[in-house]
C-alpha cells in the first residue's frame, strides 16, 4: 500500500514547460527582462552539459543548442517557466572557451554585473561536473556569489557517469565549499534528479519576494472591499473617492526601486511600508469624518 502511495505521489509531479522568452546581449537588456518576474541563473563551465540539462528539463531535444565545441553559446537566453511564471537565464559558459581574450573579458564583465545589479535575481545554480573534483573556476563561482550574498543552488551534472561512490565524494567535497544546500545529483542522460530539481526551482522562485509582491497586491484589494460597509455611512461619492485615490496611488506609484545588490528584497520592504502608511491615512480620515458628522 506504502509501494502504492509513493508511486501515486512521483506520477502526480508534471514537468513545467520551458519556452525561450528572449535572446539578449546586453546588461541593459538583461536588467530590463520580465522586471516584474523572479530571476534563477544557469552558471557553469563551457563544458558541463548546460545545454543538455535545459533540453532534458523542458522534455525536449533542440530547446537549447548542444555542441561538442565548448562556449558554443554566446548570447543570454532566457527561458519563461510556466505554468509558475518565472524565469532560468541560461548565462554563457565560463573556462576554457575557444574565443578571443577580449570577447571572454567582455562575457565575464556582462555575467558578473548581472548577477550583481540585476533585481529579479533570486538565485545562480552553478553546475558543477561530477565526474571532476572542485575545479578553480568553479570554486572562484561559488566565491563569489557567497560574497554577494547570491542564493547557490548546487548542481552536480553528468552524474550518470559516476558510480555512487564518487557522487557520494563529490557531495561531499562541495558540501565544504558550499554551506547552505547540499548539491544535487543530475543526469540529462538518464533523468536522475531532474524532477527533484524542479522542485527545488519551484520552491526557491515561489519563496521569492516577486511571489509575495502578488499577495501583497492581494490583501491590497481585500483590505478595500472589507472597508467598504464601513465607509458607506459617510455616502457612496466620498466612498468611491477614497477607493479611487487609493487605487490610483497603487498603479501610478509603484515601489521605488533601490539599485541595490538585493535591491528586491528592498521592494517588498518598500511596498510593505506603503500599505501600512495607506493604512494609516484612511483610518485618520475615517475618524476625522465620523468626528465631522457627530458635530453636526
Amino acid at each position: 500500500m506504502q509501494n502504492e502511495d509513493k508511486k501515486n505521489a512521483q506520477e502526480e509531479f508534471v514537468f513545467p514547460q520551458l519556452i525561450l522568452e528572449e535572446t539578449l546581449y546586453t546588461l541593459g537588456q538583461l536588467k530590463n527582462a520580465a522586471p516584474e518576474n523572479a530571476h534563477i541563473a544557469l552558471a557553469g563551465r563551457s563544458n558541463v552539459g548546460k545545454s543538455s540539462l535545459i533540453n532534458a528539463l523542458a522534455k525536449r531535444k533542440q530547446l537549447a543548442k548542444v555542441s561538442s565545441t565548448p562556449g558554443k553559446t554566446r548570447s543570454v537566453n532566457l527561458y519563461r517557466v510556466a505554468p509558475y511564471n518565472f524565469f532560468l537565464t541560461d548565462l554563457p559558459g565560463y573556462g576554457y572557451a575557444k574565443r578571443s581574450k577580449s570577447e571572454r573579458e567582455l562575457w565575464a564583465n556582462l555575467i558578473e554585473k548581472y548577477l550583481v545589479e540585476c533585481e529579479n535575481l533570486v538565485a545562480v545554480a552553478i553546475l558543477l561536473d561530477c565526474r571532476l573534483e572542485p575545479q578553480e573556476a568553479d570554486k572562484m563561482m561559488v566565491q563569489f556569489a557567497l560574497a554577494h550574498q547570491i542564493p547557490i543552488i548546487p548542481i552536480l551534472t553528468k552524474a550518470d557517469k559516476c558510480t555512487q561512490k564518487e557522487r557520494s565524494e563529490r557531495i561531499s567535497q562541495w558540501t565544504v565549499l558550499i554551506p547552505r544546500g547540499t548539491p544535487l545529483a543530475v543526469s540529462s542522460h538518464s533523468g536522475l534528479g531532474l524532477k527533484e530539481l524542479w522542485k527545488k526551482f519551484i520552491a526557491v522562485a515561489e519563496h521569492s519576494c516577486f511571489a509575495q509582491h502578488i499577495d501583497l497586491q492581494q490583501e491590497v484589494e481585500e483590505n478595500i472591499c472589507s472597508q467598504k460597509e464601513e465607509q458607506e455611512e459617510h455616502g457612496e461619492k466620498e466612498n468611491q473617492q477614497q477607493k479611487t485615490v487609493l487605487q490610483d496611488s497603487i498603479a501610478q506609484e509603484p515601489p521605488k526601486k533601490i539599485r541595490t545588490k538585493r535591491g528586491a528584497f528592498a521592494r517588498e520592504k518598500e511596498m510593505q511600508k506603503k500599505i501600512a502608511q495607506e493604512k494609516a491615512r484612511k483610518k485618520a480620515q475615517e475618524e476625522k469624518s465620523r468626528a465631522k458628522h457627530k458635530k453636526k
